[in-house]
C-alpha cells in the first residue's frame, strides 16, 4: 500500500521547491491537505498529463485513478470563487475522490527533467547548463546550451526539429538563411527578457522553447537570436512522458499512465493561394 505522503516526498526530491521559478511550485491542489491526512490516503492508481484539461480529467476518472499528477496547475493564480470549466473539473475530481498534484518547475531545471528529455528527444547534443535565479535566490540550470548534429542553416534545422517532434510546423522568428551555431534549449513558457539578454551575452543564436509572448519574441529578434516555437504543451510532453517511467521504477506496485495533452492550434494556409 502506497500512501499520498510517501508519493509527494518523491515528487518533491524529483522537484525541490528551492528550485521554484514564477511561483510554479509543487503542491498539492486538490486533496488532503495535511501529512495525517496524506498519510492515511492510499493510492494505487496514477495518471500523469501536462495540463489538467477537462479530458484529462475525465479520463482519470474513467481509469479510477487516485491521483492526478501535472506539469501546469488547475489554478495558475488564486481565485475567490469556481465557475464553468473549474467547478466542472473540481467537481469531477473531488466527487471520484481523485487528489491532483502540480509537480513545480523544478522538474523543469532537474537532471534528466523536462529539459533533458526534450534535447533526447530533440537529437541535440548537450553542452552545458544555461543558469538563472530561481525564486528562492538559488542559481538553477533553467536551460540547456547545446550543438546540432551536423551544419544547418535554420531552415534545414527548423525542418529537422519539426520532423524530430513530429510537427505539422513550427513558428519561426529570425533569418532562415543564418548558421545554426549554439543553441539554447528551455522546455515550456518560461522565457522572459533576462533569458534572452543572457542568451545574447552568451553568443546563443538559437532558442527552441514552447512559447513565447509577443514583446519577448520581439526582444529576441531585435537581439539577433533566432526563435523556434514548438506550441503548448509540446516541449513539455517529453518530460512528463520521462516522469511516468520514474514513477514506475520507483513505485512498481502502483500502475501509472501517462495522457497527451494534444496543441489545439493549427496553422492553416488561406485557400486563396491554392486557388490563384
Amino acid at each position: 500500500m502506497t500512501s499520498l505522503l510517501e508519493l509527494i516526498k518523491s515528487l518533491r526530491e524529483l522537484s525541490p521547491r528551492e528550485h521554484t521559478i514564477r511561483g510554479l511550485e509543487g503542491r498539492v491542489e486538490i486533496g488532503p491537505q495535511t501529512e495525517t491526512e496524506q498519510t492515511n490516503t492510499t493510492i494505487n492508481r496514477i495518471l500523469i498529463a501536462t495540463y489538467p484539461s477537462a479530458r484529462v480529467v475525465t479520463k482519470a476518472t474513467q481509469d479510477k485513478a487516485n491521483l492526478l499528477v501535472t506539469y501546469r496547475p488547475l489554478f495558475p493564480f488564486a481565485i475567490d470563487r469556481l465557475s464553468g470549466l473549474d467547478l466542472v473539473r473540481v467537481r469531477l475530481l473531488t466527487k471520484n475522490y481523485i487528489s491532483s498534484y502540480v509537480i513545480g518547475s523544478g522538474w523543469l531545471c532537474k537532471r534528466d527533467g523536462l529539459n533533458d528529455a526534450l534535447i533526447e528527444t530533440l537529437g541535440l547534443k548537450k553542452t552545458g547548463d544555461f543558469m538563472a535565479e530561481s525564486d528562492f535566490g538559488e542559481l538553477i540550470a533553467i536551460g540547456r546550451t547545446c550543438k546540432p548534429h551536423g551544419v544547418k542553416n535554420q531552415s534545414g534545422f527548423v525542418n529537422y526539429i519539426a520532423g524530430k517532434m513530429g510537427l505539422d510546423s513550427v513558428l519561426f522568428s529570425g533569418d532562415l538563411d543564418d548558421e545554426v551555431k549554439d543553441v539554447l534549449v528551455i522546455a515550456g513558457y518560461y522565457v522572459d527578457m533576462p533569458e534572452i539578454i543572457s542568451a545574447r551575452n552568451q553568443d546563443l543564436d538559437t532558442l527552441i522553447t514552447g512559447e513565447l509572448s509577443p514583446e519577448i519574441r520581439l526582444l529576441a529578434n531585435e537581439e539577433g537570436i533566432n526563435t523556434l516555437e514548438l506550441g503548448a504543451f509540446t516541449t513539455e510532453e517529453p518530460g512528463m512522458k520521462r516522469l511516468r517511467d520514474v514513477m514506475c521504477l520507483e513505485f512498481p506496485d502502483l500502475k501509472v499512465e501517462f495522457t497527451e495533452s494534444n496543441s489545439l492550434t493549427k496553422a492553416l494556409r488561406p485557400y486563396k493561394d491554392d486557388m490563384a
